[in-house]
């Protein structure tokens, strides 16, 4: 991954690397991770790259921030505290006709509301509610910056922050953070319910030119000049048809922003059908290589279904059934137990709890033979405790 963004910021000659959040998957991040992003990192100041990066909700903000003053020198921006996300990044340049212009790039990390409302002064502790705040602070700053500009000097307003803002699209990855969205819904922003006050409306961004936004998977537009770039992998088998990449834009023209299409790693694949269907050797032509996730639907379980679909999907990683799944659901195995009245019973009535199906004709033979084995054993030991004296029938059943 990481290197296919390295390739990306040659190819196209990127000078500024944005990243809004999650940099790691934890808040404690393991070795190999932590040393994958320093030489990440490194290359991007060897190439004169500037990089901002923001802190999500997986981040531990006090590990991510380790060394941010030292590392601004090189060109590495982090942004992991509240007060950083009115402080810009400022970056300058002249115009072709030699008119400053000046880019300030906010970095707004990931805020816990009920954590940090009130270093806000607010007295509602919600993510919509925060990020007004925030964006209010941000405003304030960038309306300073541009009255100590020359009168034809230009501004422009980039805002990254870690949220969920509303119509974005959710999958099953992501870690929630007060807005419970089913995977493939729409968020919507409603005043009136609690959860509403976690989705952010868009109209908080209205007064900046471009927001670059973390924490949903899947790289989508919201506006022209609101986006998710989502993340570079895929996390779950719900993010199979998302587009997965980056946004690649101009500082001067949110109209000039265009999308990189990254497919890194294998493929996921979601089957669900028959058995013959999944089986089917066009099928299994084209999902062979991915990860796949399969359900069966046939009324009942065919026999070997599992090792079937293994070997016909190496990278089977997801396998279930649910033709006779709403029985089961239903009758719990104590209620399918409840009627035997032998041990042959019992033993097809756990066979149809656990596969959806009695025993065959040759199963049945086999648990027949292997019952009348335990009662012959059983019958012999108790007859040999006994002095090899013969069994009244209660002592047999006893016994048995």
């Amino acid at each position: 991954m990481l290197a296919r963004i390295t390739h990306a910021v040659d190819e196209h000659a990127v000078d500024l690397l944005l990243v809004a959040g999650d940099i790691y998957d934890r808040a404690l991040p393991p070795e190999w991770a932590v040393a994958a992003l320093e030489g990440f990192l490194s290359d991007m100041a060897r190439r004169g790259v500037q990089v901002v990066m923001t802190a999500g909700n997986h981040d531990s903000a006090q590990r991510l921030g380790f060394g941010r003053a030292l590392m601004t020198s090189a060109g590495i921006h982090f942004r992991t505290a509240l007060e950083d996300s009115w402080a810009p990044v400022v970056f300058s340049s002249a115009s072709s006709g030699g008119a400053q212009e000046q880019l300030l790039v906010y970095g707004i990390p990931y805020i816990e509301p009920q954590l940090y409302a009130r270093a806000l002064g607010l007295e509602r502790a919600n993510h919509t509610a925060v990020m007004a705040e925030v964006l209010a602070r941000i405003t304030a700053d960038a309306q300073r910056r541009r009255q100590e500009l020359p009168s034809d000097a230009s501004q422009q307003i980039i805002v990254m922050a870690h949220v969920f803002a509303a119509h974005g699209v959710a999958s099953a990855s992501e870690r929630h953070i007060g807005a419970s969205v089913d995977a493939g819904d729409e968020a919507l922003h409603h005043e009136d319910t609690l959860g509403g006050l976690s989705v952010v409306p868009l109209e908080l961004f209205s007064g900046v030119d471009y927001a670059a936004l973390g924490h949903l998977h899947g790289r989508q537009q919201l506006t022209q000049s609101v986006r998710y770039s989502g993340s570079p992998l895929r996390y779950s088998f719900s993010e199979a048809h998302q587009a997965k990449g980056a946004w690649l834009g101009d500082s001067r023209s949110a109209d000039q922003i265009t999308g990189l299409d990254w497919q890194i790693g294998r493929p996921l694949a979601r089957l669900s059908g028959t058995l013959e269907e999944v089986l089917e050797a066009g099928t299994v032509e084209r999902h062979r290589d991915s990860y796949v996730q399969v359900k069966l639907t046939d009324p009942v379980r065919p026999e070997r279904a599992f090792p079937r679909v293994q070997d016909a999907y190496p990278y089977l990683a997801h396998f279930s059934h649910s033709g006779a799944g709403s029985d089961t659901q239903q009758r719990t195995y104590a209620q399918r137990v409840e009627p035997a009245r032998s041990a042959e019973d019992v033993v097809s009535a756990f066979l149809s709890h656990v596969r959806g199906r009695g025993p065959s004709a040759d199963e049945t033979q086999l648990v027949a033979e292997g019952l009348e084995a335990i009662r012959l054993g059983s019958a012999t030991h108790s007859n040999d405790a006994h002095g090899g004296a013969p069994l009244s029938t209660a002592q047999e059943e006893t016994a048995t």
